[in-house]
């Protein structure tokens, strides 16, 4: 049998004139040919054929164009003559999207495959109206012939019913959420749920399908959900102010103020382990959506995102997307022992300096691993990077004051042994823990200030990009350095930046800031764009981790897209890698 058609598309339908049918020729990379409920994809880059449908019209195809390829060709035996209604038409011409035995592989190894499914993931914070992203996505996505799913997190929760108002209804899912996963001993427990869930509800009769997952709360469940489905995971991080969800809980959810506020603190970080953790979780986000002033800029967010899901060639990444995406490849540079932090400070839409959270080398600058000349290892210099010394010099210093202190109490307090651990206890979860003054490191933001200042590059009126929520030491400079603008997408709440410099920093979204750009404070704004994790799946032509992108044609026109044949960028695979080599093994034999 005759798969592989390695002539030109002209050629080829030539080859089949005789056949009759309708062309498709709308893909770059694929030519579909319909007759009579049967369908042939032909897959210009490598020349295979693959054949769709009912088993009868797609047998019936498949003999017609294969005895045309092949003139030794025989036909199927159980290729039955296709069955007429009474207008002498094919009675079912339903395409059947079901691919056969090795298709999937075959289809994936062209660069086009149909049909992935979609789980969307949502984590946000308390009092966030999730169903004005989840109504939009659902809405937006049935554009693209997809059929969404919603998964509630919430529906897993058992809890006795007794809640009496809507503070003890979300306070029994908490509280449930947290015994679940502390019986089980698994902080990812409510993402095998979910997981559940989508394969209770999948169904099969729909080609298209997608899920959203509401919502999650827990790091460890972003990394199972990115382990069962991979890259075909997406999680959309949605930013709503603290103002802004409190007023929601307080007016439509008719909690009190301390309710309220008791609520937004267990949610964004219970500081057990085996709670709630929506701060660590939202960072972790490959789509960060802000709250605007209106419905129409979620669903504009929302449509951008899906349209870059589903390899639209002509959308490019913003300049602050761009300029996030940099200040976490600077992050990557950072040998430092506790967490990796980068910055870039940019004006007019061009990048001025970059910086990491590492330590200084003499004469300037950070220290940067080096090549030795004689033996070709890469190295580091000996005493420079923290590691190199065997210790974090902060948390030496920290235990050290904390030593200090407990010999002090001991010596004039008279306290016993076991009250002398309750004090040392005391002060083990004191902010001492907190202080940072120690460390050798050179924050991130600093040195995208200082390498302004080495190269004699003003700062003023510039913009900080940062992948996290400076401290309070770093906001200082920040302020002093003439910097207007603040992005950030990691929060940290150790920090006073806020509450220090009230007078200078103003916190507040990009939307609500390109309402009323000029502010006499500097803008301190989370970030709203594709995370840098996905930064090149989604922009890169051909370094991302789906399939290539394709502009233009042969004769130097754009290529159309549109959502009716869009595919999915990053396919989710329903095939192991073993089942892609073996359509990989029988592509090579038949060529």
């Amino acid at each position: 049998m005759k798969s592989i058609f390695t002539g030109t598309f002209d050629e080829l339908k030539e080859r089949l004139s005789s056949i009759g049918g309708d062309w498709d020729e709308s893909q770059a990379n694929k030519k579909v040919l319909r007759l009579n409920g049967g369908v042939m994809n032909w897959y210009e880059s490598t020349g295979t054929i693959q054949f769709q449908g009912k088993d009868k019209p797609r047998a019936k195809l498949e003999d017609l164009v294969l005895s045309c390829l092949d003139p030794d060709h025989q036909p199927k035996a159980t290729a039955d003559p296709i069955e007429e209604g009474v207008s002498g038409e094919p009675k079912d011409s339903t395409e059947d999207s079901t691919p056969e035995r090795g298709s999937v592989g075959r289809a994936y190894l062209d660069g086009v495959f149909e049909n992935s499914e979609i789980v969307i993931g949502l984590v946000s914070a308390v009092g966030t109206e999730t169903t004005r992203v989840v109504t939009p996505l659902k809405d937006r996505l049935s554009h693209f012939g997809y059929d969404a799913k919603e998964i509630k997190v919430s529906s897993l929760l058992v809890t006795d019913g007794s809640a009496a108002n809507e503070y003890e209804r979300i306070k029994s899912l908490m509280d449930a959420g947290d015994q679940r996963r502390k019986d089980t001993k698994l902080n990812s427990i409510l993402a095998y749920g979910a997981a559940k869930l989508i394969s209770d509800k999948r169904d099969e009769a729909k080609p298209k399908r997608a899920y959203i997952i509401n919502s999650l709360k827990h790091p460890d469940e972003v990394e199972a959900l990115r382990k069962i489905y991979g890259q075909g995971f997406y999680l959309f991080g949605v930013h709503a102010e603290k103002k802004r969800r409190l007023h929601y809980l307080t007016n439509d959810k008719n909690l009190s103020d301390p309710q309220a506020i008791e609520l937004t603190d267990i949610d964004e970080d219970e500081k057990v382990k085996h709670g709630q953790r929506t701060r660590d979780t939202f960072h972790l986000a490959d789509f960060y959506i802000n709250f605007g002033k209106n419905d129409d800029q979620v669903k504009n967010t929302v449509q951008r995102f899906l349209e870059l899901i589903f390899a639209h060639p002509y959308k490019n990444p913003t300049f602050d997307e761009f300029a996030m995406f940099m200040a976490f490849s600077s992050s990557v540079r950072s040998g430092d022992l506790s967490r990796q932090v980068g910055a870039v400070i940019a004006r007019n839409d061009q990048i001025l300096s970059t910086g990491s959270n590492e330590t200084p080398r003499k004469g300037g600058g950070l220290y940067w691993a080096k090549v030795d000349g004689a033996s070709g290892k890469v190295i580091d210099e000996q005493d420079g990077k923290d590691y190199t010394r065997n210790e974090d010099s902060n948390k030496v210093e920290q235990q050290e004051i904390l030593s200090e202190i407990m010999r002090g109490v001991k010596q004039v307090s008279g306290l016993t042994e076991a009250q002398a651990s309750e004090v040392e206890m005391v002060l083990n979860h004191s902010r001492i823990k907190d202080l940072t003054e120690f460390g050798r490191v050179v924050h991130a933001e600093m040195e995208a200030i200082l390498s302004c200042g080495r190269a004699g590059i003003s700062t003023i009126d510039g913009t900080l990009y940062c992948t996290t929520f400076p401290c309070h030491n770093c906001a200082k400079h920040i302020i002093a350095a003439g910097i207007k603008r603040v992005v950030y997408v990691e929060p940290y709440p150790k920090s006073k930046a806020l509450e220090f410099h009230s007078d200078s920093i103003e916190l507040r979204t990009k939307l609500e800031s390109d309402g009323n750009s000029e502010s006499s404070h500097v803008v301190f704004e989370p970030f709203t764009g594709v995370g840098a994790r996905r930064f090149l799946d989604f922009f890169s032509m051909s370094l991302g981790g789906g399939i290539k992108l394709t502009r233009k044609g042969k004769d130097g026109k754009i290529v159309d897209w549109a959502k009716s044949t869009a595919n999915v960028r990053v396919a989710l695979l329903p095939e192991s890698y073993k089942e892609i080599e073996r359509d990989a093994a029988e592509i090579f034999q038949q060529s």
